[in-house]
């Protein structure tokens, strides 16, 4: 599988589970809290957020870390390494999880890309235009 890893210098924290997903028309946001023990740039209480503009289809449900391991997710640990956010290169209109939510069908099929971050507790995919990151510092 190909992929490229898109948090090379942040992650969510992966002590607190709880992530947020709102959304509004075609764009979808994550929330979650920043991992504050990997370098001195984020604090506790930092959050971040990433904003998928243009998406045509998500997921929010996916299996967390035990699961994972124990094979409850289409990848294998050996093929996408847990815990991280990444853009697949994958046909994403065969290799998507069961029972999406739709929210666009505007966008030429060749301009989206398919993403999929790993938290503790779940994981999250969709396939959208581009996405943006924010950091929502205490």
């Amino acid at each position: 599988m190909e992929f490229t890893k898109l948090n090379l210098d942040w992650d969510a924290d992966p002590n607190v589970p709880e992530v947020k997903v709102t959304v509004i028309d075609d764009t979808v946001l994550v929330e979650f809290d920043l991992n504050y023990f990997e370098g001195e740039q984020f604090k506790e209480g930092d959050r971040g957020r990433l904003k998928f503009i243009g998406c045509h289809k998500y997921s929010s449900n996916g299996p967390n870390d035990e699961g994972y391991y124990k094979g409850q997710h289409r990848y294998k640990y050996t093929d996408l390494p847990w815990g991280d956010f990444y853009k697949l290169e994958t046909n994403w209109r065969l290799d998507f999880p069961d029972y999406p939510v739709f929210l666009s069908r505007s966008y030429d099929d060749n301009l989206l890309s398919h993403y999929l971050f790993f938290f503790r507790e779940s994981t999250f995919e969709c396939v959208a235009w581009k996405y943006e990151l924010e950091f929502l510092l205490s």
